[in-house]
């Protein structure tokens, strides 16, 4: 007995195939970690275009990589980053192919208490400084809009309480739907998309408001209205924007950058469009203002004509005529005779004028037989700008002489006026 026993102790391990020990490690793990929670940092995520998620969770002194199928992947409402810190669940695995540990994750949550609250303000504290919310970006609502853009989950509640509402209050309106997913990881990109979608249209064939939101849920089920994606597409839109997301006591980063935000989506649809009835109220009060504006002034009008016709003018226009004729006559017999008296005193000043001028006439004296004498081309006023040797011009009514001064000639008081040489 003893010798046996000391040979089973010194007998060989079973030799197993790679498959069979990968197989039986892969028991174990489903025994002892098949629902398992981890925590750590994400690293490396990748998304597949088959819609498989990669990654890598690690905690500073180990790391492990995990996977989640394209069906799980749904079901995580934010976008993972690099570095966030996150909580999963899901089963320890061996890749048999390459003899890898991984984790096989079902479910993801942002770690810690409050992380999602924390997560919120440091979204909010970021956009905030960049402008985003600014009121200076917000744009008017139209009063009397003729299209409706909803981006919303085309099957939810949401958008039957805003398709009803809108057609309470406002029939004439119409509703352009943009169905979209609400929650999950692929959330935030198709309402990004249909903001996108939207705005891209020629300004005619664009909606002239939208509405953009879900009903209720809790914060993680909201969380699509938080990210950057459709915080950035909003701040783009250029169509104005009305953000109706959960319950009143909710608040999303897309009721901060919208230009007007609701607190449930059936206030978002009364606010999109004015109420039928009142408007219809305020037409016809401006028509009834309208037509006893407009009876007002006709019957001013008749009261004109009517006063014209009583009027003497009216009953006796030959006298009346008659009148104007005869003072048209007078005016022009006033006018005639007060044109003769100053044509009259204009021919006498005329004549005065003409007096003065003929006597101012420098030919005048030498028609009389005087003679005027020029020194280099100008009158000779005084004898004694004269000497002898100068050269002078003799001239008389009919012509011109030249002369020569011999001496000097005195002043004769007996002949004033006139030099001779």
């Amino acid at each position: 007995m003893p010798q046996s026993s000391t040979a089973a102790q010194h007998a060989a391990p079973p030799c197993y195939t790679v498959g069979e020990l990968l197989r039986g490690l892969q028991e174990t793990l489903d025994a002892h970690h098949g629902n398992v929670r981890v925590q750590g940092e994400i690293t490396s995520w990748t998304r597949h275009r088959s819609g498989h998620c990669y990654y890598t969770l690690g905690d500073g002194d180990a790391q492990i990589d995990c996977v989640m199928w394209r069906h799980q992947v749904r079901y995580v409402f934010f976008t993972p980053e690099e570095g966030m810190e996150v909580e999963v669940k899901g089963a320890a695995s061996i890749y048999e192919r390459r003899g890898k540990l991984q984790l096989v994750t079902r479910s993801m949550k942002m770690a810690g208490e409050g992380a999602l609250q924390q997560a919120f303000e440091e979204r909010k504290q970021k956009l905030a400084a960049e402008g985003v919310f600014a009121d200076e970006h917000k744009q008017p609502l139209p009063p009397l809009p003729r299209v409706v853009g909803v981006i919303t989950a085309g099957d939810s509640a949401a958008f039957q309480d805003i398709a009803s509402t809108l057609e309470r209050r406002f029939p004439l309106v119409r509703v352009q739907l943009a169905s979209v997913t609400v929650q999950g990881m692929e959330a935030a990109q198709e309402i990004a998309g249909a903001l996108r979608m939207f705005g891209a249209r020629a300004p005619a064939d664009r909606p002239d408001v939208l509405i953009v939101g879900r009903g209720g849920g809790a914060q993680e089920d909201l969380w699509a209205f938080n990210e950057e994606a459709v915080a950035r597409a909003l701040f783009a839109c250029p169509i104005p924007t009305i953000s109706a997301v959960g319950h009143e006591t909710d608040e999303s980063i897309a009721d901060l950058v919208a230009d007007r935000r609701a607190a449930t989506p059936t206030m978002a649809a009364e606010i999109a469009v004015p109420d039928g009835t009142a408007v219809e109220q305020h037409l016809r009060a401006q028509a009834q203002a309208l037509r006893r504006g407009m009876e007002q002034r006709m019957q001013q009008a008749r009261d004109h004509v009517v006063a014209l016709t009583q009027s003497r003018a009216f009953a006796r226009p030959r006298q009346l005529i008659d009148a104007h004729r005869t003072r048209v006559k007078s005016l022009h017999g006033r006018l005639s005779r007060a044109a003769r008296h100053v044509h009259g005193r204009e021919a006498a000043a005329v004549t005065s004028l003409k007096r003065q001028l003929e006597l101012l006439d420098p030919q005048r004296p030498l028609r009389r037989g005087f003679a005027r004498i020029e020194h280099r081309n100008a009158p000779v006023m005084r004898a004694d700008a004269l000497h002898p040797g100068d050269h002078v011009t003799l001239r008389f009514a009919d012509g011109a002489v030249p002369a020569e001064v011999t001496g000097h000639a005195a002043p004769d008081p007996d002949q004033p006026g006139e030099n001779e040489a």
